[in-house]
């Protein structure tokens, strides 16, 4: 909506109020600063990460967010120097950017020069550094290293207990250890540490809060791994009708609906899980675009249904899909790598 402010005279000028959003209204901040300072000044470098940090909250431009992270944090080494403390902001929000687009060994590279370097300034109980050393942890766990994220966890947690911690930073670092856990296959202990983050999410937050509802997506995903698939079912059956109340929130449907796909293919109700992946699959494509790591994996897990119910030749495209990202983020013996490569094998006839 536009605003015309009357004019007393002829001679007055009209003003024009023009409502903008906040990454534009950013974007034409940053440019003022570096049409006025220069790209090296300090308040040029401070403008431009702040566009990074609004295009971080858009799924869709999270590749942008992270290479202008990464811009950012090469001119905040030359010009502020590598301890600033703007730098180190940087070189963390572009690591935990970079682990969000599935740049997974980049992201690794970012949090442990920030991590070090928190550790030599502000020492290792320092809130900033556990935040850095769980943000690695996490993306360990991703790169297939359970062990080194677990003792990376334990240790935050033992931290953040002196520290007297019992915030949301606290539940944050339980789930992280949690899935830790379960990605090294411990799942008895994986579910006790995701049955206690759902529970106190649901005493703090509400039994059918966004938070709670996401706990206990997480928790269906134990149950699951400890071979309750049909305790899981239902859990996420209730999960999604909860999902679909939030205005907005279609990225944690797709998630609940791709879950559930694959708990309902463990039950061989594939025709269903089918339609649960394809209605997934088009709204992470929307939402996240089609090389995002959360979108692969709808990719991989309708190309597994589709084989079992007889179209192996769409299935084979959309394994190659995924082969192809697969081998463009992860390192060469990744699992995801080794699995992929065997599911073509057995869809080209091996």
């Amino acid at each position: 909506m536009r605003r015309r402010r009357k004019r007393k005279s002829d001679d007055e000028p009209i003003v024009i109020d023009v409502p903008v959003d906040a990454l534009t209204w950013n974007v034409l901040r940053m440019r003022a600063m570096i049409d006025r300072h220069g790209e090296d000044h300090p308040v040029s470098i401070e403008a431009m990460r702040e566009v990074a940090r609004h295009l971080s909250r858009d799924p869709r431009r999270l590749q942008e967010a992270a290479e202008l992270y990464q811009y950012v944090a090469r001119l905040s080494y030359l010009h502020l120097g590598p301890d600033h403390s703007d730098t180190l902001t940087t070189l963390y929000e572009a690591g935990t950017t970079w682990n969000a687009v599935g740049q997974l060994e980049l992201a690794e590279q970012f949090l442990r020069d920030v991590l070090t370097r928190r550790e030599r300034l502000s020492g290792r109980d320092h809130p900033d550094t556990l935040d850095a050393a769980s943000a690695l942890a996490a993306v360990l766990t991703e790169l297939g290293r359970p062990a080194e994220a677990e003792a990376l966890h334990a240790d935050v947690m033992e931290r953040r207990a002196r520290r007297g911690e019992a915030g949301e930073s606290t539940l944050t670092e339980l789930a992280r250890q949690a899935e830790t856990l379960r990605v090294a296959r411990r799942f008895e202990e994986a579910a006790a540490l995701f049955r206690t983050v759902a529970e106190e999410t649901a005493r703090r937050h509400g039994v059918e809060s966004e938070e709670t509802t996401a706990a206990r997506s997480d928790l269906a995903a134990a149950e699951f791994h400890l071979g309750h698939v049909e305790e899981a079912a239902a859990l996420y059956r209730d999960v999604l009708r909860v999902a679909l109340t939030f205005p907005g929130r279609e990225d944690l449907v797709a998630s609940v609906r791709n879950n559930l796909a694959t708990v309902l293919y463990e039950l061989e109700q594939y025709d269903e899980a089918a339609v649960l992946l394809r209605e997934c699959l088009a709204d992470r494509e929307r939402i996240l675009g089609r090389d995002h790591p959360e979108t692969i994996q709808a990719v991989s897990n309708l190309a597994h249904v589709l084989a079992v119910l007889g179209d192996r030749d769409t299935a084979r495209t959309l394994a190659r899909r995924c082969l192809d990202h697969y081998e463009t983020h992860l390192p060469p013996t990744h699992p995801r790598v080794t699995e992929m490569r065997g599911f073509l094998h057995e869809l080209d006839g091996g």
